[in-house]
């Protein structure tokens, strides 16, 4: 069984992977190649999950975050990758849905990316790596959930306060935990993966929908629930249909799921 070292590993998805065998952390800033090395160094993992980024999209996109944002999310995916290439380490890089336009969804492994804002810059940045590197490979997902991801939705219906969910925006939700069910098999079947995979909720549906879904299983008010026709005032353009498909993954016979059985697994253990 491979040693898998994961960098940005107190994040939510970093948490949920280490609960797996043989899944350890690489203690490091991946902005510094000094400390990168010696972290690999240290641990010698066999495949390397890249987690580490700044992920807040409207972070991103804030003029005065720019260098820390290359620095972290592009220079770092270099960092890692060519230490872990001298230590003969592979390396996953988990990219987003948010390197497309958000023009029709249903993207798949060999559409074109066209990102609209910074963050999905970035991580295109980050993904072209793969021209330069062979222990590179990507896998991208669009909207991971848990309950504490949900939480400020959630306390806001249980106390009687109105939201206002846009409808024009599509993504394929996916619990988290699913996810990282799915990515450990894929990290156990590394060699037989492709270059770029999405492992993603099986369906795609409007952030309103996805709310006023998870409402009615945990038995909250739908009727504070209001369709938004329009985009907030927020640094960052958001693609709108950046839903992904995932019909190679099914294929290479990872685990499918959709938000439903996630929201359902969700809410027993709330």
């Amino acid at each position: 069984m491979p040693k898998i070292g994961v960098t940005g590993w107190k994040g939510m998805v970093g948490q949920e992977l280490l609960k797996f065998p043989d899944t350890v952390p690489l203690m490091c800033d991946v902005r510094y190649k000094d400390d990168v090395k010696a972290a690999i160094q240290n641990i010698r993992p066999d495949i390397i999950v890249h987690l580490a980024s700044i992920s807040d999209v409207d972070v991103c996109e804030n003029p005065a975050n720019e260098d820390l944002v290359i620095e972290t999310n592009v220079r770092g995916t270099y960092n890692v990758t060519n230490w872990a290439e001298e230590y003969g380490c592979k390396v996953v890089l988990l990219s987003s849905s948010q390197v497309f336009d958000g023009l029709w969804g249903n993207y798949n492994e060999r559409n074109k990316p066209h990102p609209k804002n910074s963050y999905g810059r970035s991580k295109f940045g980050a993904e072209s790596l793969r021209t330069v590197f062979d222990n590179l490979k990507v896998v991208r997902t669009s909207y991971l959930f848990d309950y504490k991801r949900m939480y400020g939705d959630i306390f806001a219906l249980r106390h009687g306060c109105e939201i206002g969910e846009p409808m024009f925006i599509f993504r394929s939700y996916m619990y988290l935990p699913h996810f990282v069910q799915s990515l450990y098999k894929y990290l156990m079947d590394f060699d037989r993966m492709p270059g770029i995979l999405h492992i993603s909720g099986s369906d795609t549906v409007s952030r309103y929908k996805f709310i006023k879904e998870m409402a009615e299983m945990l038995r909250l008010d739908t009727s504070l629930i209001h369709s938004r026709k329009h985009e907030m005032d927020r640094y960052a353009p958001r693609p709108y249909k950046a839903g992904l498909n995932v019909g190679l993954s099914k294929k290479l016979e990872l685990p499918q799921y959709g938000y439903r059985e996630g929201l359902l697994a969700m809410r027993e253990l709330i």
